[in-house]
């Protein structure tokens, strides 16, 4: 398996070169296409009627100065990618869409992304002021039927792929973010299927259910051991991140929404905690 068209979604200069990092280094990993995509925001209607008079200056405001970042943001992609091209590491293009008439870009985004076999993407940032119009990791992750890779707004670290924390608890969401990965997986020089004991949803790690799926990713070349990790004290997302974090890994693959959206919207949950708190590179499946 590989990956051979992967979409990162630019939507920031600030956020830019570690995600561009990203991006390259996985499409070079698997010679792949990298399309870089830039969504226009949609034109955002200010919902009083005080500011009538000011609503075409606002709505042209707002979307000219993302049109203005997207020529830097352009130049940067063009000048990161050109030497791989050159050198055929892997091609690249730019596409630029707008969602003026839209409720929202990623109604975009995600048909970009489904025509592909990885989408690329920054973690929100609750300190930016266009993360509600720009930041889509989750709904992605949710709605666009492909693996999404997550880079972290403070990485700990510079990006690598050399050794991957996987985490797992036996259901959907998780063996598809695990089978997702597999094209990572089988690069890796060291991955480890973590059990996280579930508490919260009254159940227990039994005989380490991770024995299997190692036993089915060594059949695909992975070089993969089992562990446990009981979390009595703590959420299964602070474990995930400290184990991580304990060990020096440089990825965690898990799968996203066990729960419904709303649930862990209200109770909170391990996708949100890891979303919210991520230091490292997350890819996702749901």
């Amino acid at each position: 398996m590989t990956y051979k068209t992967i979409v990162v979604h630019i939507n920031s200069a600030r956020r830019l070169p570690g995600l561009i990092e990203a991006a390259a280094s996985v499409a070079t990993q698997h010679r792949a296409h990298l399309i870089g995509l830039s969504v226009t925001p949609p034109v955002i209607m200010p919902q009083t009627s005080d500011f009538a008079i000011a609503v075409p200056a606002m709505i042209e405001a707002h979307r000219d100065a993302y049109r203005a970042e997207e020529v830097a943001m352009r130049h940067v992609f063009d000048k990161a990618t050109q030497d791989a091209s050159a050198s055929g590491s892997f091609t690249a293009e730019w596409r630029n869409l707008d969602a003026y008439s839209l409720a929202s870009a990623v109604q975009l985004i995600i048909p970009t992304g489904r025509a592909s076999d990885l989408i690329v993407v920054s973690q929100d940032d609750k300190d930016w002021d266009g993360t509600i119009m720009l930041d889509f990791a989750d709904t992605l992750a949710t709605d666009s039927g492909r693996p999404v890779l997550i880079i972290p707004n403070a990485p700990a670290k510079p990006f690598a792929t050399k050794r991957i924390l996987v985490a797992w608890n036996g259901r959907r969401e998780a063996t598809r973010a695990v089978f997702d990965a597999l094209p990572l997986l089988q690069k890796a020089e060291e991955v480890r299927v973590l059990w996280v004991d579930p508490r919260d949803d009254n159940q227990t790690a039994g005989d380490l259910p991770a024995a299997d799926l190692c036993a089915a990713l060594a059949r695909h070349g992975v070089k993969c051991e089992e562990a446990a990790a009981m979390s009595p004290k703590s959420s299964a997302g602070e474990t995930l991140l400290f184990e991580a974090t304990k060990y020096g890994y440089d990825m965690l693959v898990m799968g996203c929404y066990g729960h419904s959206r709303i649930r862990e919207f209200i109770l909170g949950g391990t996708s949100r905690y890891v979303l919210s708190h991520m230091t490292l590179p997350v890819l996702m499946s749901h």
